[in-house]
C-alpha cells in the first residue's frame, strides 16, 4: 500500500501532549518551618524536654545543662510570639555551648519567621556541618537550600545523603526533581541511572527515567524505562500508555499498535483523543486500515468540529482502501467547513481520477 500521508504527520503533533517530569514522591517541601527535620520538634511542640536528645548530643557538664535550660526559654518564649526575645536567648546558649544543635535548628526557625534570610542560611550551614552523618537531615536541609535560592549548596547536601544511604531512592528522587526543575535534565537522568544500577528493583526510578526521556523526547529509552514499569504493573493501563504513546513516537507502529489494542481491550474509555489518533495512525501506517476507519470515525463522531487533520485521516484512509466515493464525500463535507484549507484539495487530489473529484 502506498503511503500517502507521511506529509500531514504535523497535525498529529499538535495535539499529542508529552508529559514532563513528575518524579514520584518528589514534592517541594514548604519552607514555613523546619518540624519536618529529624530529631526537631517544631515550635508549637516546645513542651518536650531537651533531655530527650540523642545522648551524643548531651554532656554531663553544668555549662551544656545551662545551655540546655536557655534553648527552653527561647522555645517558651517563641510560643508565646517574643522572637526577638528567643533570639537572644539562643545567642546566649551559643556563647555557653557553641557546638549546641539545638541553637542552630531553632535559629533557623527564628531567623526565617523573622525574615533573616542571611541568619537563616548560616544557620542551615551550621545544622549542615554538625550532622555530617545524618542522611535524613542532610536531604532536608539541601531541600531548603535549594528552595532559598542556594542550588550548589543543595546539591551537595543531597549528594551526601546519596553517599550516606545510597540504597535509599528517595534521595536521588528528589535531587533529580531539582535538577530538573533548574532545567539540568541531563543531570537529573544521570542521577537516577546511577540510582537504578544501585537499586534495581526499584519501581518508582524508571517511572522517572521514562518521564525525563519522554519531556526530552528521547523515544526509544522512554520506551526502555516503561517497559520496565509495565513489567512491575502489568495491569495499570496507565503506563501501559505511556509505554505506547513513546513507541508510537519512535516509530515503531507495530508495537505501538499493540500496546494501545491491549489498553482498548482493558477498558474501552481509557484512551485520551490524542492517544486514539495515535492508535489510529499506527493502524494506517502498519496496514490495517479497516481499523483505522474505524477509529478516526469514532473520533469524528465526538469531536469533528474541533478536528480537521482527523477528518483528513478518515480521507486518507477510504483511499487507500479503494472507497473512493466514500473518500469523496469525506472531504466535500469537511471542505463545507473549512473551505480554505489547502490539505483538503492536496487530498482530495489524491482520489483515483475515475471518481469525480471535489473542487
Amino acid at each position: 500500500m502506498v503511503r500517502r500521508h507521511c506529509r500531514l504527520s504535523q497535525y498529529l503533533g499538535m495535539i499529542c501532549c508529552t508529559a514532563g517530569l513528575l518524579c514520584c514522591g518528589c514534592q517541594n517541601v514548604p519552607v514555613s518551618s523546619l518540624e519536618f527535620l529529624p530529631e526537631v520538634g517544631s515550635i508549637q511542640k516546645a513542651a518536650e524536654p531537651l533531655d530527650q536528645e540523642p545522648v551524643q548530643s548531651q554532656s554531663a557538664s553544668p555549662y551544656n545543662r545551662q545551655a540546655n535550660n536557655l534553648v527552653q526559654q527561647a522555645l517558651e518564649q517563641y510560643s508565646q510570639g517574643e522572637l526577638k526575645r528567643a533570639k537572644v536567648l539562643l545567642a546566649s546558649a551559643r556563647e555557653i555551648d557553641p557546638g549546641h544543635i539545638g541553637t542552630f535548628e531553632i535559629e533557623a526557625q527564628l531567623s526565617y519567621d523573622m525574615g533573616d534570610r542571611d541568619q537563616f542560611l548560616q544557620s542551615l550551614r551550621s545544622i549542615r556541618a554538625a550532622s555530617p552523618h545524618d542522611s535524613e537531615k542532610q536531604s532536608a536541609i539541601g531541600t531548603l537550600f535549594f528552595q532559598a535560592g542556594q542550588t550548589q549548596e543543595g546539591i551537595a547536601c543531597l549528594n551526601r545523603a546519596i553517599e550516606l544511604k545510597p540504597h535509599d531512592e528517595n534521595y536521588a528522587l528528589k535531587l533529580a526533581a531539582f535538577y530538573e526543575q533548574a532545567g539540568r535534565t541531563e543531570e537529573a537522568q544521570k542521577v537516577l541511572l546511577k540510582a537504578l544500577h544501585t537499586t534495581p528493583g526499584s519501581r518508582r526510578l524508571p517511572i522517572a527515567l521514562g518521564r525525563i526521556c519522554e519531556a526530552s523526547q528521547q523515544w526509544k529509552q522512554a520506551c526502555v524505562y516503561y517497559t520496565m514499569v509495565v513489567n512491575h504493573f502489568p495491569d495499570n493501563h496507565v503506563w501501559r500508555k505511556q509505554k505506547a504513546r513513546c513507541l508510537y513516537y519512535s516509530g515503531n507502529f507495530t508495537a505501538a499498535f499493540d500496546e494501545f489494542s491491549t489498553c482498548q481491550k482493558k477498558d474501552p474509555e481509557s484512551l485520551s483523543l490524542a492517544e486514539m489518533i495515535a492508535f489510529g495512525d499506527a493502524a494506517l501506517q502498519i496496514g490495517n486500515l479497516e481499523k483505522a476507519q474505524t477509529l478516526f470515525d469514532e473520533i469524528s463522531e465526538k469531536h469533528q468540529h474541533q478536528l480537521i487533520h482527523v477528518e483528513i485521516l478518515r480521507g486518507l484512509c477510504a483511499i487507500n482502501r479503494g472507497q473512493s466515493t466514500s473518500a469523496k464525500d469525506i472531504i466535500a463535507t469537511a471542505r463545507k467547513k473549512w473551505p480554505t484549507d489547502e490539505t483538503l484539495l492536496e487530498v482530495a487530489a489524491l482520489i483515483p481520477t475515475d471518481q469525480p473529484s471535489v473542487r
